[in-house]
């Protein structure tokens, strides 16, 4: 069951030490992890790109290109550096964890250490690498993995939920006429108002993710589904004229000129929710949800305005 498990994770040992490598690799394979070793930095480099490990274990003594170069290397590639680096040292002075977490590493475990904590300080930071993986960097919400996890989760319990999908009208555009450091604002900004409603007006355990662009989620109890809407709206309705020009909003709308030289009105961006959930129908996927959810956003789309619309339909 174990190698079932971790059969498709992959760590990459590096030590120049021959004894430490083959018994952190005999322990970790009978854990069913795919152990790869080397004993040099130049050799670690070459083979983090060449396997793409999922973790690094690496000591930080070595002749040459020492861990901590190692380290400051991985993380200052885009490529690499979402892979988490848990550094091994003899010593026990402070200023190797200080050096440590200065070159960017993700954890320290001192030598010798207890098998079953290294196997422990592995799981813990894979799912923190995962978690990392999974979340906005322009608002720090989880992504779609979360949410589908989020949803599947509420299914498994048989509990009743509501789940509101939210798009912003006229984005595209927006970001267009504006440019995308407002784009990045105006998202910001409806982050932080669903992050208030939700506060305000839902459950502590309620669920706020951010899908990518301007697609946002939230997962409630039915009773609560309304409320948050209608906070969400009348919130982002107050708030996001600040991003515009006077002019544009003397006018109301912004102009933007297409490929032809034609003059194309944009109306001020407005707010469209659609909310699909359980109470009233049996959902046994997340996919129904998803489908659900898409419906009753286009539902809403098509009113104009700031606006939401709930599924009520019993089939």
């Amino acid at each position: 069951m174990k190698e079932d498990k971790a059969s498709r994770i992959r760590v990459l040992v590096v030590d120049d030490e021959r004894n430490i490598l083959d018994i952190i690799k005999f322990n970790l394979e009978v854990e069913g992890y795919e152990v790869i070793t080397c004993m040099e930095g130049e050799e670690a480099l070459n083979k983090v790109y060449e396997t793409m490990p999922d973790l690094i274990l690496c000591d930080i003594m070595m002749p040459a290109i020492d861990g901590l170069e190692v380290c400051r290397r991985l993380k200052a590639d885009g490529r690499t550096n979402q892979i988490p680096v848990v550094m091994l040292s003899a010593k026990t002075q402070a200023h190797d964890k200080i050096a440590s977490i200065d070159a960017g590493a993700d954890d320290f475990i001192t030598k010798p250490f207890d098998f079953s904590d290294l196997v422990a300080r592995i799981k813990i930071n894979l799912v923190r690498a995962g978690h990392k993986r999974d979340v906005s960097p322009l608002t720090g919400l989880p992504g779609s993995i979360s949410i589908e996890a989020e949803t599947k989760q509420r299914i498994a319990r048989n509990q009743f939920f509501s789940i509101l999908c939210i798009d912003i009208d006229n984005f595209k555009p927006f970001n267009d006429i504006y440019g995308f450091p407002a784009g990045d604002k105006a998202i910001r900004l409806l982050a932080s108002i669903i992050d208030e409603a939700v506060k305000n007006h839902g459950n502590v355990d309620d669920f706020i993710g951010h899908g990518g662009s301007d697609d946002f989620v939230v997962i409630t109890t039915p009773e609560k589904a309304s409320a948050i809407a209608e906070n969400i709206i009348a919130s982002f309705d107050r708030q996001i004229v600040s991003l515009y020009k006077d002019e544009d909003l003397r006018r109301g709308y912004s102009i933007l000129v297409d490929r032809l030289g034609r003059d194309n009105y944009i109306p001020i961006m407005t707010l469209s929710i659609g909310i699909a959930g359980n109470r009233n129908r049996r959902i046994s996927t997340h996919w129904e949800v998803a489908e659900l959810a898409k419906e009753t956003l286009s539902y809403a789309k098509s009113i104009p305005g700031s606006t939401y619309f709930a599924d009520r339909r019993t089939k």
